[in-house]
């Protein structure tokens, strides 16, 4: 948990995902990246950057 922004950051073998403390949530998993809003409704859905790897693992 970020004490500055509230995110919650879980990194496993799998892959990554940040929990905003808006419900929002961001995951990188088998090479795409996925944003669902906090009712789970997917808002984006593609290949993952590298730039997406590094912004999440500053969290």
């Amino acid at each position: 948990m970020n004490a500055y922004t509230g995110d919650k950051v879980e990194v496993t073998g799998k892959g990554i995902q940040v929990t905003h403390r808006n419900g929002m949530k961001e995951t990188i998993e088998n090479g795409r990246f996925r944003m669902e809003d906090k009712y789970g409704r997917t808002i984006v859905d593609r290949k993952a950057t590298m730039a997406d790897f590094d912004r999440m693992k500053s969290l």
